[in-house]
């Protein structure tokens, strides 16, 4: 049976180098979806990508539209009765000099890189086929904000034990942020770095729910950190080009069946970087 891989956000950066490396090295009859909100950005991407001899396909995909997501859902399963990998590269991050105030910056960033994302997962995962890989985009910045947390934020994240409960942590961080009230509470002063946290929270809590299905056995949860890496979000700045921070993705993408050590966890360059010590 023939694979099939989606890559989230994937028509330029990261997404974009996660599609040529799935590419590459799948085999010839296995699928690979380029996905973009925009269809001509989209198709663009695909084109350029096949000027390198490559044979992705397109299909539109924003995470923050539920009929989106559940298009996709529908041409997946008409086309091919499920999913083999999904890697949920979207989101979204304010540049430093942006004038939109935190409250703002707080809820937008979690509601497109944790809230959609977790939207367009439980769209997606019914297709997940035994030994499936599902790869949550996360960051270094997790960990770098994970230190500037309060003692007692951290020890709700450390004691989570459902998606309901994390839920209501990341609506108490935007609220509070809209009040300006949030670092008084233990929360931290970046919303980006909060996302990443909460991502990686609910790659653990998904994960788990898998380790104890015996319907579709080997389903594996990642989180990856790409790195700093060259890209439109960076502002061009970075130490990786794309096809470097593509590198861990794509190496759990594609870890074997049976190889799910450190599933549930965050790595980085190939190597367990654990954001809730």
């Amino acid at each position: 049976m023939a694979r099939v891989a989606v890559v989230t956000g994937s028509n330029k950066g990261i997404g974009l180098a996660c599609i040529r490396a799935l590419c590459k090295q799948l085999k010839p009859d296995d699928v690979v979806y380029l996905t973009a909100r925009n269809p001509e950005l989209g198709k663009k991407a695909v084109a350029d990508l096949e000027k390198e001899g490559l044979k992705p396909r397109f299909h539109q995909l924003d995470i923050s539209n539920k009929a989106s997501v559940e298009a996709l859902r529908d041409h997946l399963k008409k086309e091919h009765g499920g999913l083999d990998i999904l890697i949920n590269n979207a989101a979204i991050a304010f540049k430093s000099k942006d004038p939109a105030p935190f409250s703002e910056q707080a809820k937008v960033t979690n509601g497109v890189n944790y809230f959609d994302n977790a939207q367009a997962y439980h769209i997606l995962s019914p297709l997940l086929r035994p030994n499936a890989r599902v790869v949550n985009v996360c960051s270094f910045v997790a960990v770098m904000t994970w230190g500037k947390m309060g003692d007692d934020l951290k020890e709700q994240f450390r004691k989570l034990a459902t998606e309901e409960e994390l839920n209501t942590i990341v609506n108490k961080f935007i609220d509070l942020a809209a009040k300006d009230e949030h670092t008084k509470h233990g929360f931290p002063g970046t919303a980006y770095g909060f996302s990443k946290v909460a991502l990686s929270a609910f790659t653990r809590l998904q994960d788990r729910i898998f380790e104890k299905d015996t319907a579709r056995p080997g389903i594996a949860v990642f989180a990856a950190d790409p790195g700093w890496v060259v890209t439109d979000m960076s502002s061009g700045s970075g130490k990786k080009n794309v096809d470097e921070g593509a590198d861990t993705l794509v190496w759990l993408a594609m870890r074997p069946e049976g190889d799910l050590e450190g599933r549930g966890e965050m790595y980085s360059d190939r190597k367990l970087n654990k954001v809730f010590l």
